[in-house]
């Protein structure tokens, strides 16, 4: 696997239909594969039965776009362990729309990874002809998931799509969620 992301503090790597499998187990197998060091993972049980419901079929339905459907490990340099977790919902729809989704280990929060982390997977989805605009859902009381995007260009606005599966861990009518949108610099 070549396509590697790496910022000032982070390496970003996508993951193989393997180890999207492996990244539900919260031993040590993901880390052993990727040469990491062993860290203690949360992972929701509701992100975890998405995972395995909808991102591993979405990686093994849409092999050629499969760096749009994988979940893509956020690994701090320094610590060489996993810092989180980024990825893409599937590649650009008709509007040429890519909706971006991540999390940050307990440990790593508020230290501005997920906004490193947001940016570089932002401008590598715009080094994508088909990929107009780079959206995200939150919750409204996410306070640190919006100053990341804030911080990242990325403002709110109206959308409604078909209704699809969340990975999002706060489930999905019971709380009050915003778009989000960064559309490609012309």
């Amino acid at each position: 696997m070549s396509t590697i992301i790496e910022t000032e503090r982070l390496k970003i790597i996508p993951l193989s239909y393997e180890q999207a499998e492996m990244f539900t187990h919260l031993d040590s197998r993901l880390e052993d594969s990727l040469g990491l060091e062993r860290a203690e993972r949360e992972l929701t049980t509701h992100y975890r039965n998405a995972i395995r419901k909808y991102t591993l079929h979405w990686i093994k339905d849409d092999p050629e776009n499969y760096l749009f459907c994988t979940i893509w490990v956020i690994v701090e340099k320094a610590s060489n362990t996993v810092a989180g977790d980024i990825g893409f919902k599937r590649r650009a729809d008709v509007n040429g729309y890519v909706e971006i989704g991540y999390s940050t280990q307990p440990k790593y929060r508020f230290q501005g990874y997920i906004t490193e982390a947001i940016n570089a997977m932002t401008q590598w989805a715009f080094t994508h002809q088909e990929v107009n605009a780079v959206i995200a859902e939150t919750a409204a009381d996410n306070a640190g998931s919006i100053k990341a995007l804030k911080n990242n260009g990325f403002e709110l606005f109206k959308y409604s799509k078909p209704p699809e599966p969340s990975a999002s861990p706060h489930g999905s009518n019971e709380t009050n969620m915003l778009w989000h949108i960064k559309y490609r610099d012309e």
